[in-house]
């Protein structure tokens, strides 16, 4: 049940929602060649991991589960929440995990050292927290609306007070909520703080689109 549950997904996952993170990557890639100098790339490659990476994978999650075509069909398998969720959610951070280690191969080959973000767990913290909270904040606004674009808007809303208000933040309270803080603050004294809150906000979205996703006569 569980090949068949997963084969289903990967069979029915729409193709067209490749070309957004295709197209940030590209973006980007050009962007550095351009700037082909160590700093202007190294730039480039904080910039894409810890805002871009996590923008686009809340905004991918947020259509992860109701923008299923054949999603009565698919309530009315025994498939359950928790493997549903992690099907869909999984799928996207695997997308977003072959453009973060592709990008930073890119870096690598452009001579640019990304060790200001500290070793390599490190670095992959910087992009790997983030993405996961916007993406189960995406997932949890779009199932708590019962409308997809509502939880894109939701991650994009706080993607977009974050990253402005981010210096201000860094400095209050707020710095426990920063998603940024791994990529753009990686030496401020409350970055391990900041990544546990931020992982426990993660836990707590996920969860609460677990609960609802029980009540499947909503999205039906």
């Amino acid at each position: 049940m569980k090949r068949s549950s997963l084969r289903y997904t990967l069979l029915t996952y729409r193709l067209d929602q490749l070309w957004l993170p295709a197209a940030f990557w590209a973006l980007f890639a050009i962007i550095s060649l351009f700037r082909n100098e160590p700093d202007g790339v190294l730039d480039m490659a904080r910039a894409y991991l810890g805002t871009v990476l996590p923008l686009v994978g809340g905004i991918m999650a947020a259509y992860a589960v109701l923008d299923d075509p054949a999603l009565e069909l698919r309530f009315a398998t025994p498939t359950r929440a928790g493997q549903f969720l992690a099907e869909r959610l999984g799928l996207i951070l695997t997308i977003q995990a072959f453009c973060a280690f592709s990008f930073q191969g890119f870096a690598l080959a452009l001579g640019v050292d990304l060790s200001i973000l500290g070793n390599w767990v490190a670095v992959q913290l910087a992009w790997l927290i983030p993405t996961l909270t916007l993406m189960a904040l995406g997932c949890a606004g779009s199932l708590l609306a019962a409308q997809t674009v509502t939880g894109a808007f939701l991650a994009g809303f706080v993607w977009l007070m974050q990253l402005l208000a981010r210096g201000w933040l860094a400095q209050n309270a707020g710095r426990y909520v920063l998603v940024f803080m791994g990529a753009l603050m990686p030496d401020h004294p409350s970055l391990h703080a900041n990544q546990i809150s931020l992982s426990v906000l993660t836990v707590t979205f996920l969860f609460t689109a677990w609960v609802l996703l029980h009540r499947q006569e909503r999205y039906i």
